[in-house]
């Protein structure tokens, strides 16, 4: 295989790993809710209610752009130094999700110390960078390694 091939096969398969932890960042928030709603009401109708055509790609959008911010550095040294281990990625995605998070303005009063919006902005995080981790990062700076033999 070509070198040029090679690294644009590393890159698209990054780009498919962040797209998919993007989207499971969003999406577990939404199911957790639904299930804390669900568990205690029986009432299951907040999935239905979620606008899921208008405001789901602009959530997507958005937190593809500022997650890459904060992310983008980690995944670069994690290719670089070849860091493969589950653990770096989901906290990567624990603190990428908290930043994230606390940095998006949710009121006139600012920023509030709640840590069950914490722990919840963590797990979507969890949940983001293992998925990650599953489509690429197993794999970080196989490439680098290849370029030095």
């Amino acid at each position: 295989m070509s070198r040029p091939f090679a690294w644009l096969k590393r890159f698209a398969i990054i780009a498919v790993g962040y797209i998919t932890a993007v989207l499971t960042s969003i999406l577990v928030p939404v199911l957790l809710i639904a299930l804390l709603e669900g568990v205690e009401d029986g009432n299951w109708s907040i999935i239905f209610a979620f606008d899921w055509l208008g405001s789901f790609p602009l959530a997507v959008l958005t937190v593809m752009v500022g997650a890459l911010l904060i992310v983008g550095p980690a995944i670069l040294v994690a290719e670089r130094l070849s860091l493969r281990g589950w653990f770096y990625f989901a906290v990567t995605g624990a603190i990428t999700s908290i930043a994230f998070g606390v940095s998006i303005p949710r009121s006139a009063e600012g920023f509030v110390f709640n840590p069950g919006y914490l722990g919840f902005l963590a797990t979507a995080g969890i949940a983001a960078g293992l998925v990650y981790w599953l489509l690429a990062g197993r794999k970080s700076g196989h490439l680098a390694r290849w370029d030095l033999g």
